[in-house]
């Protein structure tokens, strides 16, 4: 059985009521993105609330956090209550696509671990279709979208699998998002990447790349992986 609860430094996620736990992706995803300089973020499927949380605690924004799966929602709420950043979060429950389809809001950081399995078996659990299939937030909806309710210095940062990168990067260039950060993501330095985080603008900026290996050849951290998330790991 999961854990109930996953303790950062500075606040507690639960995730008893949801199907998605607490996962590598998002903490390095939210550990990459520059949250600090951000007056108005927006996190698209909130889950438990880890990202927005992680945008409180290292910025002064003021946080909109979006899940559709009720469930979530809830757990969403409770973590970000419990939490000493719940003044600067409103957790909103519904679909992203209906909500800002003619939202007058703009976000100078939007952020997102959506669901991005495109064409893969489907779990049986509502909760983890959601999370992971892309049905509910299809790329194409979704992308212009965040085009329209980002402002135009604003950032978007995403994390996907890398085998979606390239169509992702296609979309983005069409509703006029440039790529400006790329993050591979591997389990081991000889291994394939699996993931890749993704950081967007509006305008063409220089281009900055790295490499993240999570784990060294003796299956603990690596060091660029402890710094990268020393300020929300407890034992690093």
């Amino acid at each position: 059985m999961s854990n109930p609860y996953f303790r950062f430094k500075q606040f507690t996620i639960y995730q008893d009521k949801t199907a998605m736990k607490v996962s590598t992706d998002g903490i390095a995803l939210g550990a990459c993105c520059g949250f600090g300089m951000a007056k108005k973020v927006l996190d698209i499927g909130t889950g438990t609330g880890l990202l927005s949380l992680m945008a409180a605690q290292r910025s002064l924004a003021d946080i909109t956090a979006v899940e559709i799966d009720k469930d979530a929602y809830n757990q969403a709420i409770e973590n970000v209550e419990k939490s000493k950043f719940a003044s600067r979060i409103k957790v909103v429950n519904g679909d992203f696509l209906t909500l800002f389809n003619d939202c007058a809001e703009r976000f100078d950081y939007i952020v997102s671990n959506p669901p991005f399995f495109r064409n893969s078996l489907k779990s049986s659990s509502q909760g983890r279709r959601i999370a992971r299939h892309e049905d509910s937030l299809p790329f194409e909806k979704f992308v212009p979208t965040v085009a329209r309710v980002l402002t135009s210095g604003g950032t978007f940062s995403v994390i996907l699998p890398e085998s979606e990168r390239l169509y992702f990067n296609r979309l983005c260039i069409a509703n006029g998002l440039h790529i400006c950060g790329k993050t591979l993501v591997k389990s081991f330095e000889n291994s394939d990447p699996l993931r890749v985080i993704l950081h967007f603008a509006k305008s063409i900026l220089p281009m900055k790349q790295e490499m993240l290996v999570i784990y060294s050849s003796q299956n603990v951290y690596t060091q660029r992986f402890k710094d990268l998330v020393k300020d929300f790991y407890i034992n690093v």
